[in-house]
């Protein structure tokens, strides 16, 4: 079935990861926006029902910026989509993979993106903290210009 496995959205989730990465990147927040329906586009706050949040990050990996796409679901599932300009990747808690041999807590690399490698991130909950871990992957990668380094640390958090 996928992300959610037919749970409904986690706004509150979405909420505490958005203010989560404000704490943490300060300035280098360039952009939030939200969007309220799948399909539409992201726009400034104006409701509760949040299904993704897009926080617009500087620098990038590569270039002077990108962004995550963030999304979380009730049944404790999560997606952190990160793009910039000729990269993104992503990492994923996704429930369904429990009976596939996929791992429920995944990493789809930057230019593999159909692949499922072990998520560095050890925690599942809460947000703020699946947050911290997967801002400190993609930093380690932004500092040292290498996008090889996203989910290289040793487990996170």
């Amino acid at each position: 079935m996928g992300l959610g496995n037919g749970s409904p959205i986690d706004s509150d989730a979405v909420d505490a990861s958005v203010e989560q990465v404000r704490r943490q990147l300060d300035t280098g927040v360039v952009d939030i926006r939200f969007r309220y329906q799948k399909g539409h586009q992201f726009k400034q706050r104006d409701g509760d029902d949040v299904r993704a949040a897009r926080v617009t990050v500087a620098p990038g990996i590569h270039e002077r910026g990108g962004y995550f796409d963030i999304q979380w679901w009730e049944n404790g599932d999560y997606k952190y989509h990160y793009r910039e300009d000729g990269l993104e990747f992503r990492f994923g808690r996704e429930a369904a993979n429990e009976a596939t041999p996929k791992p429920v807590r995944h990493f789809h690399p930057p230019r593999d993106l159909d692949a499922h490698r072990q998520s560095r991130i050890g925690v599942e909950r809460p947000p703020e903290l699946v947050t911290i871990a997967a801002l400190k992957t993609w930093w380690t990668a932004v500092e040292n210009g290498d996008e090889s380094l996203v989910n290289a640390q040793d487990s996170l958090l």
